[in-house]
């Protein structure tokens, strides 16, 4: 039992350290809610810059590997030091694996969107992810029959699975289109692409198609390339923004017509 709160203290440690940054540091909301594999951050609104992002997921385990210094140096020798040393950086280390939604996948994410775009940085997690899985479970499998610990091979299994990342990488896409209109009415001019997308594709699936670094015209077709409509990025935001992402094209825009 002793360990058990010794854990709960480093993961509530490192969750202060994500609060503390966000609203402390960035001025940002953040919220802190319980999931099957532990605590884990939210924000409130539309996620801040994306430096911003990553600076938050690293004060995490920064502040770990800061406690377990801090108590190293000044907390008298004892069992339940070392323990409390060895879970900060546990916690700390273990939350740098570039496996999402942990904060070294976060980051990771963030890098590879920005480098990259949406349809690579979500394949390129996807396969990252179920490969890092794969390895972690073998791995805790391993301890849990040889040392009879289940604690990461339990760590594992209630992660949240893949398909969180789509969301996240859904929300990123939205969160740079948003804030790229101030950029474009600062540089007066910007690149345009056109989309030709069939009527029945869902706004959340248009999203994806958006490049990070042009400004679309989505123009909508029914099954015999038929011309239906055409509307601006912006339009898709805002439809996004009053409707459920899986309402389709055709629902939100020619309905209406």
């Amino acid at each position: 039992m002793r360990q058990v709160l010794i854990y709960f203290a480093a993961i509530l440690i490192h969750e202060l350290f994500h609060v503390f940054a966000a609203q402390v540091l960035f001025r940002e909301k953040i919220g802190i809610i319980l999931l099957p594999s532990g605590f884990s951050g939210r924000w409130k609104s539309f996620q801040p810059e994306k430096w911003v992002q990553c600076a938050v997921c690293a004060f995490g385990p920064l502040g770990n590997i800061l406690t377990a210094a801090a108590a190293k140096i000044f907390l008298f020798e004892s069992y339940t030091k070392a323990e409390f040393i060895k879970a900060n950086l546990f916690i700390g280390i273990f939350n740098l694996i570039p496996l999402y939604p942990m904060d070294g996948g976060s980051i990771l994410l963030v890098f590879l969107y920005n480098k990259v775009g949406t349809d690579k940085t979500y394949g390129i997690m996807r396969k990252l992810g179920l490969g890092i899985r794969i390895l972690l479970l073998t791995a805790g499998l391993y301890i849990l029959v040889f040392y009879k610990n289940p604690s990461l091979f339990l760590a594992i299994i209630l992660l949240p699975g893949l398909g969180t990342i789509k969301g996240t990488v859904k929300r990123l896409n939205l969160n740079s289109l948003i804030r790229r209109k101030e950029r474009i009415l600062k540089k007066r001019s910007y690149q345009m692409r056109d989309i030709l997308l069939i009527k029945d594709v869902s706004l959340g699936e248009a999203l994806l198609l958006l490049d990070y670094d042009k400004y679309h015209i989505i123009h909508i077709a029914d099954e015999n390339l038929k011309i239906l409509g055409a509307v601006t990025e912006q339009q898709i935001i805002d439809a996004i923004l009053q409707h459920n992402v899986g309402k389709t094209l055709e629902e939100v825009f020619i309905k209406k017509q």
